[in-house]
């Protein structure tokens, strides 16, 4: 596995272009109360542990040594666990905003880079990580088809022998609610695998998240918060392929 020497946090972190920082990206004031509004109820606390616990999940295939990049990490609310957990991190963002909110969470001394940068191009040279993943980024997209695009890139930065984790909106999944939005990109498992196998992409494994959808979680009483989190999980156990958020990950031939 790859090794790094230090690097100030400050002094790596770089603007791409400014259109790639403002084209989608959260603006100052919605990156400021991003983690605020989702995730210090009970409800948004268990779905950050759901998301949580499916990426060190995931994360397991890979020795402590590793190093590990986040695309579209935001606030850093995963990317810190993932520092946490004791690998080696770096993010990238559209938000030059987000970032910061995340520099603030993990001070000024921590080994790890911080781009802006459109998903779609990443100004990262080829085979450059051991591990590559994105959670809640594709389905904020474009397009279907820009959000395949980017599980090209995400590909192309990750080294032969490596693992790429792809997260998405699932397309199998009803309209309703929330998820009626016509903002939100959706793809099926199936244009997910085709993709990574274009890449040389093995899947070694499929996971979910939401069999009831985010929803559930956020309408239900506090009282029954648990059992609602206990009935999602073992559902999207059993059926992984129909749950709104399929966790899908490959390893890099």
């Amino acid at each position: 596995m790859a090794t790094r020497s230090g690097r100030n946090i400050d002094a790596m972190t770089r603007n791409v272009t400014a259109e790639a920082a403002t084209r989608t990206a959260y603006s100052q004031s919605e990156a400021a109360v991003y983690d605020e509004r989702r995730f210090t109820t009970e409800a948004g606390r268990r779905i950050h542990g759901c998301e949580r616990d499916l990426l060190l999940r995931a994360l397991r295939r890979l020795p402590k040594g590793g190093t590990v990049l986040e695309v579209g990490c935001g606030t850093g609310r995963l990317l810190c666990e993932v520092l946490n957990a004791g690998y080696k991190v770096d993010g990238v963002d559209a938000s030059g905003a987000m970032l910061e909110q995340l520099k603030k969470k993990i001070g000024a001394g921590t080994d790890l880079r911080l781009i802006v940068s459109e998903a779609g191009s990443l100004p990262i040279p080829a085979e450059d990580y051991d591990f590559v993943y994105c959670i809640r980024l594709l389905n904020q997209t474009e397009s279907p088809g820009y959000a395949l695009d980017v599980v090209s890139e995400m590909f192309r930065v990750t080294r032969p022998g490596g693992f790429v984790l792809v997260e998405f909106v699932n397309d199998f999944r009803p309209r309703w609610g929330a998820a009626r939005k016509a903002s939100t990109t959706r793809l099926r498992p199936a244009q997910v695998v085709d993709r990574a196998m274009r890449h040389g992409g093995r899947m070694v494994s499929c996971s979910g998240a939401f069999f009831f959808g985010m929803q559930a979680y956020q309408h239900s009483p506090k009282l029954l918060l648990p059992w609602v989190d206990r009935c999602d999980r073992a559902l999207t156990r059993l059926m992984p392929r129909l749950t709104s958020r399929p966790y899908i990950e490959f390893a890099k031939r």
